[in-house]
């Protein structure tokens, strides 16, 4: 009976979304693949430290709290920020590979993807020396 009501609603809003967004394929296949979507998301929140910030809460003063032990919400945010940065610097290279037309094209998107996972991993390192 639960789930008969959540996928009544999921189907409604996704019906919504096709409308909104129109026929353009990202709106078909966020509404085809929702499950994998929301999967994907959860996993990002979580491997960001949300349940860490929520079991050890700080002083929200702190961006990036100076203990090993806690986790402010700030740098939760910080961190599913740096994992969303590399997710696309690995994406950008990943195109590199499959644009076989343009070279140009490829060129770029190697070192735009390649420039984000060094930023990603630049922010990251400044965090762990920042709670060290």
């Amino acid at each position: 009976m639960i789930r008969t009501w959540v996928e009544s609603r999921l189907n409604r809003l996704g019906t919504r979304l096709s409308k909104s967004l129109g026929k353009s394929d990202l709106a078909a296949r966020l509404s085809s693949e929702w499950v994998e979507v929301l999967y994907i998301v959860a996993l990002v929140i979580l491997c960001g430290g949300t349940v860490n910030a929520i079991l050890q809460p700080v002083n929200v003063g702190y961006v990036i709290f100076p203990s090993s032990g806690g986790q402010s919400v700030t740098e939760t945010v910080v961190d599913v920020f740096v994992l969303l940065l590399g997710l696309g610097g690995i994406y950008l290279s990943y195109l590199s590979g499959r644009q076989t037309t343009k070279t140009r094209m490829a060129n770029f998107f190697l070192v735009f993807g390649l420039t984000l996972i060094l930023i990603a991993v630049y922010i990251g390192i400044y965090v762990s020396n920042a709670k060290a």
